[in-house]
C-alpha cells in the first residue's frame, strides 16, 4: 500500500465516489480513516488475516491481546456469527443504528475475527454516521472500528475528533493508515454505550455513553 496517507475531503456531492475509493483500499488490504459517530474510525477488513495484522501494526497493539469491535452491514449479518438473542434483537431495535455497542459470543473461532475477539466476544456496531454506515452497507462485509489513533500508552495517542488530529498522530509514524476521509471537525460525542451478552444470555453493561442504563433497562423490560 501506499507509504503516506492520502487524505481525500468529504463533501455534500461526492460521497459515492469516496466510498468507492475506501472500498478499493479494504479490498487490497488497506485501511482507511472515516468518520463516525464519536471520532473517527480506523476501518480494515474485518475478515482479512493480513489486513488486522497490519491495522495492529498502526495501533501498536500486540496482536490477540485486546479487542476491536466491527461495524457490520445488517443485522442478518451478524446473525450468522455471534450467538444472537431475544433480548440483543431488543436493544437493537429499539436503538441501531446509533451509539451501542452489542458484544455477543462468537459461534466458531475458526474465522479471522477471533483475532479481534480474544475473550471469544465480538463487539457489533450499526452506526447511525451516514458515511460510515453506508461504507459497511456497500461494502457488505464487517470493517474494523477502533479509533484512529496510535497507542496511548507507547505514543500517548488520543482521540481524533479532526483529521488533522489523525495526520498529527501518524505523520512520523512507519506504520499509518492509508487513506483518510476528511469529514471535518466531529462533535465530542461520548463513545457508545457498551453492553455485552455471557453464554447464558445475561447483560452486563461495560461502558455507559449516550444511551443510558436506563433506557437499556427500560428496553428490554418492553420486549
Amino acid at each position: 500500500m501506499l507509504s503516506f496517507m492520502k487524505v481525500l475531503t468529504l463533501t455534500k456531492s461526492n460521497t459515492e465516489n469516496l466510498i468507492a475509493e475506501a472500498i478499493k483500499v479494504l479490498q487490497s488490504g488497506g485501511s482507511v480513516v472515516y468518520p463516525t459517530d464519536t471520532s473517527y474510525g480506523l476501518g480494515c477488513d474485518a475478515l482479512n488475516s493480513n489486513a488486522i495484522k497490519k491495522l495492529y501494526l498502526i495501533k501498536e497493539r500486540p496482536l490477540r491481546k485486546k479487542p476491536m469491535h466491527i461495524l457490520i452491514p445488517s443485522l442478518n449479518w451478524a446473525k450468522k456469527y455471534v450467538s444472537w438473542n431475544k433480548s440483543a434483537q431488543t436493544l437493537a431495535d429499539a436503538f441501531l443504528p446509533g451509539p451501542l455497542s452489542l458484544a455477543l459470543p462468537l459461534k466458531t473461532t475458526n474465522t479471522p475475527l477471533s483475532t479481534i475477539s480474544p475473550e471469544g466476544f465480538l463487539g457489533l456496531r450499526l452506526p447511525k454516521n451516514s458515511f460510515a454506515l453506508q461504507l459497511v452497507q456497500t461494502y457488505k462485509k464487517p470493517i474494523t472500528a477502533t479509533s484512529a489513533n496510535p497507542s496511548a500508552v507507547i505514543s500517548k495517542g488520543y482521540d481524533p475528533y479532526s483529521a488533522d488530529d489523525v495526520i498529527k498522530q501518524f505523520k512520523n509514524k512507519k506504520n499509518k493508515p492509508d487513506l483518510i476521509i476528511d469529514a471535518g471537525q466531529l462533535k465530542k460525542n461520548k463513545p457508545s454505550t457498551f453492553v455485552r451478552f455471557s453464554n447464558n444470555f445475561t447483560i452486563e453493561i461495560l461502558r455507559t455513553g449516550p444511551i443510558s442504563e436506563e433506557q437499556i433497562y427500560k428496553a428490554l423490560q418492553k420486549k
